[in-house]
């Protein structure tokens, strides 16, 4: 299609000698290629003619799934797209646009995903488009936005596609109503954490590259899935919704730089190596553990936890190398198993409610733990299982033969 170029007039005006007139200043022109934009429905160049400054938003045009972020000059030099500017004639500026957040409608409201050139940085989905939710973020939906740097996701958003965030390098902050593909994703699913959102496949290796600080987590969410946050070594603090009654398999393992988290009350369940290598964290749980995983909280910074009475057991390697300080064992629990206490160094108070058979290793290296650091009440007692009597306390100030 041949076009033609359409012609704006800028008029200016001036004041002289106390009134107003217009002047026959030397002008300026200044061509605008609109770059398969359009200004009224017309994809020509747009000529203008100025004299002194001229405000570039008074030539903003459309551009389908994109917005106007400037111009550029022959030589490279970017302007904003709300920039005012004194031309130097013959000036010719391109057009430069970014994407924008598309949104499709879904059979329970809207879908979002980002444009091709997307360049939001702090990103605030809204939780309705059109007067319908936005339920669903779009698999790949911010893929490669490398601008990205916090990302809150609204209470409305029931699913959450595979790779939403892949290449999302810089993103540090994040806002989410659950963790994984949807609020069902629950603790026994493996590999619906923050890796199937940043499309990868799960590991202990895998995030290394990212750069994710803090996570929030909000009411929405009652679980985390398995491996839901595993290997985030930049990441530093979590927040979770007071509604969260289960922690995953592995769902914090080798967070190694991790500061702080807080379990709820109502947090009654945490898998096998959930918060393994956790060494730097400052875990606080609120309520009363019923359920624990082996390796739960090995070589991690926790250092007290209150035990319900539905646990039977003190799992294998449990507390290995933790910071716990001390423990109480109530009267539901009937075993320790190998090295569930193993190098508790700074250990110094063990209470037992009920007769509890030990396992080999299960308080060896507790180099603080003495005779007076155990407190027996009612039936409390240790037995020992075979082979453990000579293994159970090693390495502690313990007398076995006082026991």
């Amino acid at each position: 299609m041949k076009k033609h170029t359409a012609v704006l007039l800028i008029l200016v005006i001036i004041a002289a000698a106390g009134a107003l007139a217009l002047s026959a200043c030397t002008t300026a022109t200044v061509t605008f290629d609109l770059n398969g934009g359009t200004i009224d429905g017309s994809e020509d160049s747009v000529v203008v003619q100025v004299s002194g400054e001229l405000d570039l938003s008074s030539v903003l045009p459309q551009k389908q799934d994109a917005a106007i972020s400037g111009w550029t000059d022959e030589e490279g030099n970017f302007y904003g797209a709300y920039s005012v500017i004194v031309p130097a004639d013959g000036l010719k500026l391109t057009a430069v646009y970014e994407g924008v957040l598309k949104y499709t409608r879904v059979e329970d409201g809207y879908s979002v995903s980002a444009t091709q050139g997307y360049k939001g940085v702090n990103v605030v989905i809204p939780e309705k488009y059109n007067d319908l939710p936005v339920t669903e973020v779009a698999e790949g939906a911010f893929a490669n936005c490398t601008s990205m740097l916090t990302l809150r996701i609204p209470d409305s958003v029931v699913r959450i596609g595979r790779g939403a965030l892949s290449g999302c390098t810089s993103l540090k902050s994040i806002v989410l109503p659950f963790v994984g593909a949807s609020p069902s994703t629950m603790q026994g699913q493996n590999n619906l954490g923050m890796a199937y959102m940043f499309g990868a496949a799960g590991g202990s290796s895998w995030a290394r590259d990212l750069s994710v600080e803090q996570i929030s987590v909000t009411d929405i969410a009652t679980s985390l899935p398995n491996g839901a946050f595993e290997g985030m070594t930049a990441l530093k603090y979590v927040t979770l919704g007071e509604n969260i009654t289960s922690v995953g398999a592995r769902a914090f393992a080798n967070c190694t730089n991790l500061v702080s988290v807080t379990l709820p009350e109502g947090c009654t369940s945490i898998g096998e190596r959930a918060f393994a290598e956790c060494r730097r964290a400052v875990i606080t749980v609120k309520g009363a553990v019923t359920s624990l995983g082996a390796s739960a909280f090995y070589m991690s910074g926790l250092t007290s936890i209150t035990l319900g009475e539905g646990i039977t057991s003190v799992p294998t390697n449990c507390f290995e190398g933790s910071s716990l300080t001390s423990i109480t064992l109530p009267a539901s629990v009937t075993s320790v198993n190998s090295s569930a206490f193993r190098n508790c160094t700074r250990l110094t108070s063990v209470t037992v409610n009920s007769s509890v058979q030990l396992y080999s290793s299960a308080f060896s290296g507790c180099a603080s733990l003495t005779n007076e650091g155990l407190v027996f009440n009612g039936g409390g007692a240790f037995t020992f299982a075979e082979g453990a009597q000579d293994t159970a306390f090693a390495g502690t100030k313990v007398d076995v033969s006082l026991l």
